[in-house]
């Protein structure tokens, strides 16, 4: 349970946003589970290599929760 109201709906739980709130090594390992969804190897990849895609998913999920 969310010490804080949800974003979008004011209640107290984190489903409506839970994503928003996702660390770097979390992203980087949502990056190796989609690599290894689409036939990609992504497991030599750092966080340094990926830092834009990071940028970008932390922007998006920002831009989703605000909705």
């Amino acid at each position: 349970m969310s010490q804080e109201p949800c974003k979008k709906c004011g209640e107290y739980h984190n489903n409506c946003y839970e994503l928003a709130e996702l660390t770097d090594e979390e992203i980087l390992q949502a990056n190796l589970e989609f690599g290894k969804e689409n036939g990609e190897d992504y497991s030599m990849l750092t966080i340094e290599d990926i830092e834009p895609l990071i940028g970008l998913v932390k922007f998006i999920l920002k831009k989703a929760s605000e909705k």
